[in-house]
């Protein structure tokens, strides 16, 4: 059974991967470059497995490995990887170091698109919707479809690939956006979602579809959207919300352009995907490939089609975080066994929240919920968000099932 959970590199220290071993984990997936994000939302702003640094704002795309220079040297400064001015030392190779040492896999977990300082430099690498504007706040993604971004992460991956002997490498934040739209409806959420810069608009045309078209369809959409909204209360009641999603289906159902532009965008990130795999599996061949992606039932909404990528990767992990999102528990079992029928075979593990308001009773229920799915492993967010006693039913439960 795969047990993993995910760590923050200036949650490392000298005993962490010891103390994660004898928990009961199997694997440890290390952010090897970050964003800027603090644990104050949605959990109570402590970090509890770090006695040194209960509160901690990570570093804008600080990189944690001893990264080459010169490499890099002739990108845009925005895109080249800048090491972390606060963690000090190539903590990636001694994270994969102590893990060998206390038989943990070590999982190097790469956030691939979101970037939030290089867009604010220049949006020229963000994405962009249907007014040329970033869809995202705080949350700003590269384009897939730039030439520069690609050959950043290209670089990136291919440099962390040649250097360090892991077990396995892990794709996260390789999608499009969520696009906010709280008061709004899937379909304005759909209309407001990217990309259309250039380089789109030249993949597209060779893709058979007219990205200036799509443009006037989705703007049509909003322009809906703003005289209901000006002059309808809002309402989040079941009757209210079966409509606006039985509204998308009709949408989509009779929207043969609009369909070719989702297609599209999957395309767009399953090929980018496919490209990093294949430099993580020709320098490291040894190593898994991995992807943390949507759940299902709205992966299509971000560019991720399962189908395609379980042709790409060894597995994939669904993030189902619950109670702090105030989702419900019976997206496990639903979204598990969705996943399972479009992955086949290949690795399925199911991403679970386990820091507050999560609670040792919460983190039972629904690690029994994925026992009971056709999930292979579980996997808890995160180390050092998640308090004693959690970490204490955790244990309990690897123990319970063995291994």
């Amino acid at each position: 059974m795969y047990r993993g959970t995910w760590l923050h590199p200036w949650d490392f220290t000298g005993y962490t991967i010891e103390r994660i071993a004898k928990i009961g984990f199997n694997h440890v997936s290390m952010a090897v470059r970050y964003f800027e994000e603090r644990q104050d939302w949605p959990g109570p702003n402590i970090i509890f497995q770090n006695p040194g640094r209960r509160a901690y704002t990570a570093e804008e795309n600080a990189v944690y490995w001893d990264a080459d220079g010169n490499r890099y040297s002739h990108l845009p400064p925005y895109l080249r990887p800048e090491r972390s001015r606060e963690a000090k030392g190539d903590i990636v190779e001694r994270f994969v170091n102590a893990c060998e040492e206390n038989s943990l896999k070590s999982v190097l977990w790469f956030p691939t698109l979101r970037w939030e300082k290089a867009v604010r430099d220049d949006i020229g690498v963000g994405m962009k919707d249907v007014y040329g504007s970033h869809p995202g706040y705080k949350r700003m993604f590269l384009c897939p479809s730039n030439p520069l971004v690609r050959e950043a992460l290209e670089l990136m991956v291919e440099e962390l690939s040649e250097k360090y002997d892991f077990d396995e490498f892990e794709f996260d934040f390789i999608r499009y956006p969520e696009v906010p739209s709280t008061h709004g409806t899937p379909l304005l959420s759909l209309a407001l979602s990217p990309c259309f810069c250039k380089y789109c608009q030249e993949r597209a045309r060779d893709y058979g579809v007219d990205l200036e078209e799509v443009k006037r369809e989705l703007k049509e959409l909003v322009e809906w959207h703003v005289d209901y909204l000006s002059n309808t209360p809002y309402c989040t009641d079941e009757d209210y919300l079966q409509a606006v999603h039985s509204e998308l289906a009709r949408f989509l159902l009779e929207g043969d352009l609009v369909k070719k532009w989702i297609k599209f965008r999957a395309e767009v990130i399953a090929d980018l995907l496919k490209d990093l795999s294949k430099i993580v599996r020709r320098n490291n061949p040894g190593a898994k490939v991995t992807a943390d992606l949507y759940p299902p039932s709205g992966s299509w909404l971000l560019g991720q089609d399962y189908k395609t990528i379980s042709k790409i990767v060894d597995g994939v992990k669904v993030m189902i975080y619950t109670k702090p999102f105030g989702k419900s528990v019976c997206r496990i079992p639903y979204e598990s066994r969705l996943a399972r029928k479009l992955l086949g075979k290949k690795l399925l593990v199911i991403g679970l929240a386990s820091w507050p308001p999560m609670t040792p009773e919460d983190i039972e229920r629904e690690f029994r919920l994925v026992l009971s799915s056709p999930a292979d492993g579980v996997g808890f967010y995160s180390y050092g968000w998640t308090p004693d006693g959690n970490l204490l039913t955790i244990e309990r439960l690897f123990r319970e099932v063995g291994t």
